[in-house]
């Protein structure tokens, strides 16, 4: 099945709970702009690598990354957060309570001009900084579906985030 449905990496959340030991800047902090925002394809598979919320190890991978003119110079490894919004300006990660009993994460909009970009269908959050353990080495957080391809031609290439944020999870039992 195809790049259908957004997701939270489990295996990073409970690591980022539990205190596990970091090795790397900042290690799991989600509001760490040194973060980056990788596109993706359509070609990927959901439930296997790197769309697999419930694995184990949540290590980054470029699988059907797609790059180009604009976009972090067309190098793979995605966009830092700290340059993703209009002006080369940071996005501001933050985490705060949302709706009541549930908690938040969240980001100014990614804005990106001149961009020239094929086939993008979604894309991952991944803390670029973390070293190490091995199975969270550049750990992916969160990877958002567009629904839909999009491409750009020397143009902007924009992802509004919903109201809620780029995630929201009830803690409410």
């Amino acid at each position: 099945m195809p790049f259908t449905a957004s997701g939270i990496y489990v295996h990073t959340i409970q690591e980022a709970l539990r205190a596990t030991a970091i090795t790397g800047t900042g290690g799991l902090d989600f509001r760490l702009a040194t973060w980056r925002i990788a596109l993706h394809n359509n070609s990927l598979t959901q439930g296997t690598a790197p769309i697999d919320y419930s694995a184990v190890d949540t290590t980054w991978a470029n699988t059907n990354e797609v790059t180009g003119t604009g976009w972090n110079g067309g190098a793979s490894g995605g966009h830092l957060l700290s340059a993703a919004a209009v002006g080369s300006t940071s996005t501001a990660p933050t985490l705060a309570e949302g709706t009541a009993g549930s908690l938040r994460y969240d980001m100014g909009d990614v804005s990106v001009a001149s961009t020239t970009l094929t086939g993008v269908r979604g894309c991952i959050i991944y803390a670029d900084n973390v070293t190490a353990p091995a199975d969270l080495a550049d750990a992916m957080a969160v990877a958002v579906t567009f629904g839909a391809d999009f491409a750009t031609v020397n143009g902007t290439s924009g992802i509004q985030w919903s109201a809620t944020g780029v995630f929201e999870i009830d803690l409410t039992p």
